[in-house]
């Protein structure tokens, strides 16, 4: 595996985007936030300002801003799944961002269940660093009831 340049400015938004993500995988891996992942390599690809946007229906809904509400953000989503795989990933590239299509597999903590969907991403990248991210479920109710026991 290629890590991304360690200067966000010398990175491609494909480089940050696959840094970004196998870096999120690794934290799920690790037990998240509760078992004290650590977090500084997802926070390595954000912008200061960055705000993550999730839609009202999912388990962690609404806009987290700057790098300590995407934290928070985080610690919640790894509250939630117990396994997350992210496959079947296609980039469609813009002048300021890049839209991502994927298949996720996640194991919900709360149920055992497996949740298999797809997402897309909307991201905006600034400077090399991920300044915006927003995340459409194919499925939202199912990404809710997949989490209630």
């Amino acid at each position: 595996m290629n890590r991304p340049s360690a200067d966000p400015r010398k990175r491609s938004p494909m480089d940050t985007l696959n840094g970004f993500y196998e870096a999120e995988q690794r934290y799920v891996a690790a037990g998240g936030a509760k078992a004290n992942a650590d977090y500084s390599e997802m926070a390595s690809f954000f912008h200061p300002d960055i705000v993550g946007r999730q839609g009202p229906s999912v388990p962690f809904p609404g806009d987290w801003v700057g790098k300590d509400g995407v934290k928070k953000f985080f610690e919640v989503f790894s509250d939630t799944w117990s396994t997350l795989d992210l496959s079947d990933i296609n980039h469609f590239e813009g002048e300021t961002g890049v839209v991502v299509t994927l298949r996720m597999k996640a194991t919900s903590c709360a149920t055992g269940k497996l949740l298999d969907t797809r997402v897309a991403h909307a991201f905006t990248i600034e400077d090399g660093l991920i300044r915006e991210i927003t995340v459409y479920y194919f499925d939202p109710v199912q990404v809710k009831a997949v989490t209630l026991p």
